[in-house]
């Protein structure tokens, strides 16, 4: 059969996640910040196969260095048995298993932003994973490969008391 599953994420401690670079006043990068979001995967079957994935997240707040530009993102699938919260400094940059670019761009403050993860989850399926772990951080790669984007921040509403407005990983399979 078919099916499609919602999962809301679970909650983190602080109501928001921050990913991407702080620029200060002359535009220079004081603080890389990488934002961990975790998904149970008990709703989902072990020999499930991964149709569609996305992860689907509210922006409260994005700043941009040039609000006119994208800013380059990564999103990758880790595997940690520090997660969930508090973060320990080694998840920080932790191996990952599959990564994913995408831009975040001013207009999506105060919006649902939908990133496609199916090559992720497809991973973490094949994998057996008991959670969908990410890590969202901004892709400095792209960044310097790309003149025309710029550095940004970007806060992931995570609030346990508006569940409306949570991470939300949607997957599509066949079992």
């Amino acid at each position: 059969g078919t099916g499609t599953v919602g999962v809301p994420s679970l909650a983190s401690n602080t109501g928001n996640v921050l990913a991407g670079i702080t620029v200060d006043t002359v535009g220079t990068s004081v603080a890389d910040t990488r934002g961990f979001l975790n998904f149970p995967l008990s709703a989902i079957p072990l020999n499930a196969s991964i149709r569609f994935a996305s992860v689907t997240v509210f922006l409260n707040q994005v700043t941009l260095g040039i609000s006119s530009l994208p800013t380059p993102f990564f999103i990758d699938l880790i595997d940690t048995t520090a997660f969930p919260p508090p973060v320990q400094p080694t998840d920080y940059s932790v191996a990952f298993a599959a990564k994913r670019m995408f831009d975040f761009i001013n207009s999506d403050q105060g919006k649902f932003v939908e990133i496609a993860v199916t090559s992720l989850m497809q991973e973490a399926q094949d994998r057996g994973l008991p959670s969908f772990e990410v890590r969202i951080g901004f892709d400095e790669d792209a960044f310097n490969a790309d003149i025309n984007t710029t550095q940004g921040l970007v806060e992931i509403d995570d609030r346990a008391l508006v569940p409306s407005q949570r991470p939300f990983l949607t997957v599509e399979y066949v079992n």
